[in-house]
């Protein structure tokens, strides 16, 4: 979530540059890991779905990208063979 926080503002010219730096996203992320890491292990229901729904969500948004692509491509190639 922080990495997609600082790309969507990060996209913001000047601002984002900006934003990056203050908000370091990277070193937000590396604290995450070592407090999951100093933790004992325990595996839920929820992280299982959680994990899931990750994968899946990824998976069907790049799906979508590709269909999209191709649909592009498809437009493009029938309006230069007219």
């Amino acid at each position: 979530m922080n990495l997609l926080i600082n790309g969507a503002v990060g996209a913001i010219p000047i601002v984002g540059d900006l934003f990056s730096v203050w908000f370091r996203s990277h070193a937000r992320n590396a604290e995450l890991l070592r407090r999951a890491a100093t933790q004992p292990y325990r595996e839920t229901q929820e992280a299982r779905l959680y994990a899931a729904g990750i994968i899946g969500g990824t998976v069907v948004f790049l799906l979508l990208s590709i269909a999209a692509v191709l649909w592009i491509g498809v437009k493009l190639w029938a309006a230069i063979a007219l």
